[in-house]
């Protein structure tokens, strides 16, 4: 994924992901890891006074992982070809209720470690404390909701078109590039969702490659897209943040943006992009 500052991208609702350097982090992430920060910088003010719950915390932290990405596969299980798939995390399939899987185990540390109790108390309450914050501070970020983009793009024989088309469709727009090795693992995904989506429009909008580029790829892949679009000077990408690669976007039949997706999709995160933001538009 290409690389920028230090900063959020922000959706029509809420932000999608926290640059900062060349680390992208999608926004659900990065609470997590500021959640565990704040319990592990709370276990050290304790291990000072003799109170250790550093091994607890990660027991909780890894149950609460495993138990969101579990949920995830349960509802999306139809959506993997192997088990082998559902091992690949970088579909960034997570189910966050599912990490309540971890309150048994806060249950038994705290009944079996008696001399603990308050440090873990206080080790989660910060944690919960602090990503309350980072969301409320997140969700202050987000701006009014926004509509389909006034840009130019191309398509591969060099006629100009914009998003604004008729369409009658939802709109599902994917910037990417072929030099980006997320985005060509998630290309043979969007392809299928044309067929399996017949109510979403996919338009894919290479960002500042050259046609003989991206016809290239699209030949040696055996890739065949309805709307392959060309963003030779990478608009869309300067209204989406400038943020790193892939980005899904996702707008209603009125124009109006209705929620992103940042980092690569699978079958099974597909779906689940689709059916949390357009319930009534997929299968």
């Amino acid at each position: 994924m290409r690389p920028g500052h230090t900063g959020a991208s922000l959706t029509g609702d809420t932000v999608d992901a926290v640059i900062i350097g060349p680390l992208a982090l999608p926004a659900g992430t990065f609470m997590v890891l500021i959640g565990f920060l704040a319990a592990t910088l709370t276990s050290l003010w304790w291990q000072r006074r003799g109170q250790h719950i550093e091994a607890t915390l990660w027991l909780i932290a890894i149950t609460a992982v495993l138990g969101a990405r579990l949920a995830f596969l349960l509802r999306y299980h139809s959506q993997y070809e192997s088990w082998l798939a559902m091992l690949d995390i970088r579909d960034g399939g997570w189910w966050w209720p599912g990490a309540l899987l971890a309150l048994p185990v806060l249950a038994v540390g705290l009944y079996r470690q008696p001399r603990v109790r308050a440090a873990l108390m206080s080790a989660s309450a910060a944690a919960l404390l602090s990503m309350t914050l980072t969301f409320a501070a997140l969700e202050a970020l987000s701006p009014t909701p926004s509509t389909l983009p006034e840009v130019t793009l191309y398509n591969l024989q060099g006629e100009a078109t914009t998003l604004n088309a008729a369409s009658s469709r939802v709109t599902l727009v994917n910037l990417w590039a072929t030099w980006c090795p997320p985005c060509r693992r998630e290309m043979p995904v969007l392809e299928a969702g044309q067929q399996r989506y017949p109510g979403v429009r996919f338009i894919l909008a290479n960002q500042g490659e050259n046609p003989n580029q991206v016809r290239q790829y699209l030949t040696e892949g055996q890739l065949h897209f309805e709307h392959l679009l060309l963003d030779p000077h990478a608009d869309l990408g300067r209204y989406a943040g400038n943020r790193g690669l892939p980005l899904t976007l996702l707008f209603d039949q009125q124009g109006q943006e209705v929620g992103r997706h940042f980092g690569p999709l699978s079958d099974a995160s597909l779906h689940h992009f689709l059916s949390q933001h357009l319930p009534g538009d997929t299968p």
